[in-house]
């Protein structure tokens, strides 16, 4: 089926992608968001890795005019993020040994998945006017995607229903069908699931949005079914009493709500009034109880005022070792609290004594941290985005974040919407969580490389067959 997009003063190429192809690297993408953080998978991971490389690299080579465009800026822009971990790597590293082991594993299977997001962008592309509307293929790609960003949470939850029924009926269930202590090879972090949860509830938000105003006879369904996910990723986030968690959801769902009333500002009527009511009101209810259940909410001004004494009190450097102050209430500073905000404007300080970064991904603020004070045991900075650039250096952050804003910049349809709530609910984790590491830097560069692919698209001819 060819179609014509309006001529521009660019120039414009039939992209070709075959429905199966197409389905393949969805279903591929959807297994492998499912499994990411799921223990004892890697095996599978870098089979799924494989498969959707081998067809994105199909679907690039058909496709390969594209890349001589502008609009594959950002892909250069990443391969130039390569070119400055290499010379870093050669010239600047601190700790080589180390920083060779992550090129040769964190970098390189960024690079392995690059053809697979890429590729993956370019096939879904073609949905852009069709996401979750009609009842056809292009709907069927939508809800295996969608599927796909909302099986961590869906797994979470089938977990604890097992366990209660488990506790109930006095059976036996394996490790794999259980939440595990960290004690466990099958234990989940909360970072985990707060990383690939929450971009369920960034794009549920998002499609809350794109229900206002348009005529469909499953709009209630839709309603029921986006509305139901945002309940279920923040009772993930409340059994699991994760500040962060809690915290962006709330941004999210804000953010949400001022659209939608901007969107209804001249039709606003009582349902309107009745659903933002309500809506309001169980965001409150969640975020009431996540307060009366984490005391650490009540004293956070305080103990950030102890850590911003950070030479006079370096209690920071010892993951208590050596106990902790008390704030002005007299109450012992709350560990997270404390640490985190000391550790957040430390690392503000050695990222300027060293802008270029210390070239590790993993714990470059520990090393780091250990040359300048020997006996200290920090680990990380518990902020991504500032462990990251005193990692990579500012050059490095800089290429990774000029990437990800003109590939939102170039994908301007439906899916760009997709990537740019998923981006956002990850950039607003970031800051405050300690997700600098292995599984979450390749899934966040494999996102900003899919919205590169979305990017060249909108651009485009279709020749989708």
């Amino acid at each position: 089926m060819q179609s014509q997009s309006p001529t521009s003063n660019v120039d414009t190429y039939p992209v070709r992608v075959s429905g199966m192809v197409r389905m393949a690297l969805v279903c591929s993408f959807a297994l492998l968001w499912a499994i990411w953080i799921q223990p004892h998978t890697i095996a599978l991971r870098h089979a799924l890795l494989t498969i959707g490389s081998i067809l994105g690299l199909y679907v690039i080579v058909q496709n390969y005019e594209l890349l001589k465009t502008r609009f594959a800026l950002p892909i250069y822009l990443i391969g130039l993020l390569f070119v400055w971990i290499t010379f870093h790597l050669f010239f600047l590293s601190h700790q080589y040994e180390l920083q060779l082991a992550e090129y040769l594993t964190i970098w390189k299977r960024i690079a392995w998945g690059a053809p697979f997001a890429i590729g993956l962008g370019i096939a879904l592309g073609g949905t852009s006017k069709k996401i979750g509307v009609a009842s056809d293929g292009y709907t069927r790609v939508w809800w295996v995607f969608y599927a796909g960003v909302v099986a961590p949470t869906a797994i979470y939850l089938t977990r604890t229903v097992l366990m209660l029924l488990a506790g109930k009926f006095d059976l036996q269930l394996p490790s794999a069908a259980m939440h595990m202590p960290g004690s466990s090879s099958w234990h989940i972090t909360k970072m985990s699931l707060v990383f690939f949860c929450l971009p369920a509830l960034a794009i549920a938000c998002s499609q809350c949005i794109r229900l206002i105003n348009q005529k469909s006879e499953h709009l209630i369904f839709l309603g029921i079914l986006y509305g139901g996910t945002i309940l279920a990723v923040l009772t993930v986030f409340y059994l699991e009493n994760t500040k962060n968690g809690i915290a962006y959801s709330v941004m999210l769902i804000a953010v949400m709500l001022l659209r939608v009333a901007i969107l209804r500002r001249s039709k606003w009527g009582w349902r309107d009034g009745i659903i933002s009511v309500l809506a309001i009101l169980a965001m409150v209810f969640f975020l009431a109880q996540h307060i009366q259940k984490n005391e650490s909410w009540k004293t956070v001004f305080a103990d950030v005022k102890v850590a911003q004494r950070l030479d006079e009190i370096d209690s920071w450097k010892y993951y208590g070792a050596r106990g902790y102050p008390n704030n002005e209430l007299g109450k012992t500073v709350s560990i997270t609290n404390y640490e985190r905000a000391a550790w957040a404007m430390v690392a503000v300080r050695l990222i300027g004594q060293l802008p270029q970064g210390y070239g590790l991904i993993y714990k470059s603020f520990g090393y780091y941290g250990k040359d300048k004070w020997p006996e200290s045991t920090l680990f990380q900075a518990h902020s991504a985005w500032l462990d990251l650039t005193l990692g990579i250096g500012i050059p490095g952050v800089f290429l990774l974040v000029l990437a990800g804003v003109i590939a939102l910049k170039n994908a301007s349809k439906a899916w760009g919407a997709i990537a740019l709530w998923m981006l956002l609910s990850i950039t607003l984790l970031m800051t405050t969580t300690e997700v600098s590491q292995q599984v979450y830097i390749d899934a966040l560069a494999f996102l900003i490389l899919w919205t590169a692919g979305l990017g060249l698209h909108d651009h485009t001819q279709s020749d989708i067959n």
